[in-house]
């Protein structure tokens, strides 16, 4: 039985996956809720975008899982808030960093073309992550 461990690339500089629907056997963690829930008390303050980063590198840390096979790796869904301009979250960043140092998998609704992950179908730029010089595979 094929499972989707078998795509991770153990020797790939970095270990992103993409999926389209939830896997039984990997826990995903809302990053919506739960960033959300870090920030709401200070959303009119001017270091809202520094506390968002460090409570959403949390987040990942928290949830990161170790695993025999494969060694460390998160799961998130609900990806949105990452997009918010009020945030100043520099995506391509995280996405690069995590997926260097774990297995980084990312539930999506979206669409990817031409190696640029769009949050939404209409191919709205201001909600998309260019991924050319990432390395990922979708499931």
């Amino acid at each position: 039985m094929e499972t989707w461990k078998q795509h991770i690339a153990a020797n790939s500089r970095h270990k992103l996956l993409f999926i389209k629907r939830e896997i039984e056997d990997i826990s995903f963690v809302d990053v919506g809720t739960e960033l959300s829930a870090a920030i709401e008390h200070i959303l009119h303050e001017k270091r809202l975008s520094m506390v968002a980063e460090e409570a959403l590198d949390k987040i990942i840390d928290q949830y990161t899982i170790q695993d025999p096979d494969i060694g460390d790796y998160v799961a998130i869904r609900n990806i949105g808030i990452l997009f918010e301009p009020a945030l100043h979250i520099n995506l391509h960043a995280k996405v690069d960093s995590w997926s260097r140092t774990r297995v980084l998998i990312i539930h999506h609704e979206g669409t990817i073309h031409n190696h640029v992950f769009f949050l939404t179908t209409n191919s709205e730029t201001n909600y998309s992550l260019n991924l050319k010089d990432i390395t990922y595979k979708t499931l």
